[in-house]
């Protein structure tokens, strides 16, 4: 090594090998995520609870679980159908 570099003591650390009190917590620290099951019965990526409970207020989605929590999303109605496109076409 050369002086230019300077002192390579803490390579753990650079490496990316630091101890768990050390490193940057992630957006979702607590792992509290709602399971989605589609309406044909496929599994889809989790949401946050805030979601899943708008889901369910605009009776979107109805809870399928208590433990662990998951929610299961309706079919589209004819009307919802409708408008999706509409939508999109704005955007």
């Amino acid at each position: 090594m050369s002086e230019a570099t300077g002192l390579h003591l803490g390579t753990e650390k650079a490496a990316g090998n630091r101890p768990a009190s050390c490193r940057v917590p992630s957006r979702r620290t607590n792992g509290v995520v709602v399971q989605v099951v589609a309406s044909d019965g496929r599994l889809l990526n989790p949401c946050h609870p805030a979601r899943a409970r708008e889901l369910i207020r605009k009776q979107r989605a109805i809870r399928s679980c208590r433990q662990p929590y998951t929610i299961r999303l309706l079919p589209l109605q004819s009307d919802d159908a409708e408008t999706l496109p509409s939508q999109q076409a704005d955007s």
